[in-house]
């Protein structure tokens, strides 16, 4: 199987000592995916494709469990797609 980056639009909650909360994802066609819950947030490489370092977020949205990046370096969020 092949995988592409999305880079996606993510709404978030910042507390205030700045730790970054994802609540939506943005779809590419303007659909918004509300998450229900973040089940684990860690230091991790994307499984399926290259990039910088990233902080990996395991959220479930609509009752699926998906993996949301986030790269720390440029700040930029993205999901891997199955192409």
């Amino acid at each position: 199987m092949q995988y592409e980056k999305i880079y996606v639009g993510v709404t978030l909650y910042v507390d205030t000592d700045g730790n970054m909360k994802p609540v939506a994802i943005d779809w590419i066609n303007g659909t918004r995916f509300d998450i229900s819950k973040i089940t684990d947030v860690r230091k991790a490489p994307p499984r399926n494709v290259g990039s910088m370092p990233t902080v990996r977020y395991t959220v479930l949205i609509n009752g699926y469990v998906r993996e949301l990046y986030h790269e720390t370096y440029y700040g930029r969020w993205f999901v891997e797609k199955q192409t």
